[in-house]
């Protein structure tokens, strides 16, 4: 786009300066002109500001056609508030041992922190910020210190609340990816908010529904 940006731009200077130099060759002084006739001296006489205001009008046209198709440049995208809450179970009644959850979390960049809970963090304003959240799914809800030492649970929930500090979609893909591969390290069984068994496909048709319920706004200058 930005190399885009800068042909059209580069284009424009040329034609401007093309009907500048045009116009101060026309008016030089001793300069012998052939008779004109009327159409001639038609041509030859529309308005120069006119033709370059024109150009310039096309050129941002074009600009901004090519920014719609690429991006919404000047677009903030939001979404209505919501929490989005996956878990995954242990199967057959076999809990989750500190071990094999302190390896699960450790694999998927999970950080112990802020209500004794695992985090997906992010570095904003040099501070650490939570994407969403990993905690107990059964009371107390939080892993105690952290250490996982004696730990064991018969499940997790994540849980991820949009608007969240990064772009929604981005933030719902990490979650659920990171909810599946939590799955399947486990060995466990991914369910949603209602403990039902959730599969990969109804995980898509709701990103489908999130990204259609997408408020696009303008941003204010």
């Amino acid at each position: 786009m930005d190399d885009l940006r800068l042909i059209l731009l580069l284009i424009g200077a040329t034609v401007i300066l093309g009907i500048y130099a045009w116009s101060r060759f026309q008016n030089m002084p001793g300069k012998h002109k052939p008779r004109r006739t009327a159409a001639t001296k038609q041509r030859n006489e529309a308005p120069d500001e006119a033709v370059v205001q024109q150009e310039l009008r096309r050129m941002q046209q074009v600009i901004s056609d090519e920014d719609a198709a690429a991006t919404p440049a000047a677009v903030a995208t939001t979404y209505r508030e919501e929490v989005l809450v996956l878990s995954v179970v242990a199967a057959d009644e076999q809990p989750f041992n500190g071990e094999a959850l302190r390896k699960a979390f450790a694999n998927n960049n999970l950080i112990f922190g802020d209500k004794a809970i695992f985090h997906r963090l992010v570095r904003q304003h040099g501070e650490d910020v939570s994407v969403f959240g990993v905690a107990n799914l059964f009371k107390p809800g939080h892993f105690g210190s952290g250490d996982l030492n004696d730990f064991s649970t018969q499940g997790i929930t994540l849980f991820l609340q949009l608007p969240a500090p990064i772009d929604g979609m981005e933030a719902f893909d990490d979650f659920v990816h990171t909810a599946e591969r939590l799955a399947v390290e486990l060995g466990g069984q991914l369910q949603d908010q209602n403990h039902c068994v959730i599969t990969h496909q109804a995980l898509m048709q709701k990103r489908e529904n999130l990204a259609r319920s997408r408020l696009r706004t303008p941003i204010a200058s």
